[in-house]
């Protein structure tokens, strides 16, 4: 048996084969030398062969978990997903205690796109074995795709902690990771005060910082209160700037309007994105439009666009 094992982590698989079968030849009713044959057979893409073995091992140990899992797998690679379910729900009900038939099950439920399914299973697989990082990066996968960032995140977090290294980890700690790019072509001392808005908006997005303000949240939601929140922010790292430094001149206006409470009118009539909201602000605020300009023109406020050249990455999105 241990020479098999040996011989199958160096992927000599006929090898371990004939090991197997001298195991089976001095103890015909010994369940594991069946269920790691099985194995081999699997992975040699021979699945009849693997079945036969993985049911000989059944008939030895008819609670041998690891032996339906095995057949789940060979029935989902084959692609019937049906009897892969049943397999597993037989795993499932002889441990327990273990994570990883759970996981199997939620990956075929999943594949069915049985989608509440398989996170319940994946959440149960979390509670039996809380070490075991695979649901964690499923999970997290599968809320990435339902665009629920903040519940993404937590399931990565927890799985690059258990999995500190290899592609997954990679990938998990790519989406994670709030990254600020810079325009390279911007020169100076006006560099920084583009990158201000994106430290801004990094801050915002930031999960400790927005569960502050929404404890509950699934997902970073991007609207019109959340851009003037950013603003806001941005204009304040801009009213510490001293007034001589190069590059900020355009983004000094967003200090009056700010202090002026005029933000979000600002917001409304220069981002073609939020005018779908301006109906809605005219009729909750009467004539705050027009009080907005009026004051921009007494005071000589420009109100074009503003245009940070700079963009925030995180979780596959850019702001």
């Amino acid at each position: 048996m241990h020479e098999g094992n040996a011989l199958y982590d160096k992927g000599s698989y006929d090898e371990a084969i004939k090991a197997y079968e001298a195991a089976i030849a001095l103890a015909p009713s010994w369940y594991e030398p069946h269920y790691e044959l099985g194995q081999t057979y699997a992975q040699l893409k021979r699945p009849q062969d693997a079945r036969k073995q993985l049911e000989l091992a059944l008939e030895s140990d008819p609670k041998c978990w690891r032996c339906y899992q095995a057949l789940g797998n060979l029935a989902d690679d084959l692609g019937d997903r049906v009897l892969a379910l049943e397999e597993y729900q037989k795993a499932v009900s002889l441990s327990p205690d273990k994570g990883q038939p759970r996981y199997n099950l939620a990956i075929t439920y999943f594949r069915m796109q049985k989608v509440d399914e398989a996170v319940s299973a994946l959440q149960e697989a979390e509670r039996l074995e809380p070490a075991y990082a695979s649901p964690y990066f499923m999970l997290g996968k599968i809320y990435y795709g339902q665009k629920k960032f903040y519940l993404a995140f937590d399931q990565l977090f927890q799985a690059t902690k258990l999995e500190k290294s290899g592609p997954r980890f990679e990938k998990a700690k790519e989406l994670m990771d709030v990254h600020v790019v810079v325009d390279e072509k911007l020169k100076g001392d006006a560099m920084g005060s583009h990158m201000s808005y994106c430290i801004a908006r990094a801050g915002a997005i930031a999960p400790e910082e927005y569960r502050k303000r929404f404890p509950k949240a699934e997902t970073y939601v991007n609207d019109l209160a959340e851009e003037e929140f950013v603003l806001g922010s941005f204009a304040t790292i801009v009213g510490e700037m001293s007034q001589h430094q190069k590059g900020e001149a355009e983004f000094r206006r967003l200090v009056a309007i700010n202090k002026a409470g005029y933000l979000a009118p600002f917001i409304l009539l220069t981002s073609e994105r939020f005018r779908t909201d301006l109906d809605e602000y005219q009729e909750k605020n009467p004539g705050r439009m027009e009080q907005f300009r009026k004051w921009a023109s007494d005071n000589k406020i420009s109100l074009e666009p503003i245009h940070p050249r700079c963009e925030v990455n995180w979780m596959g999105q850019t702001w």
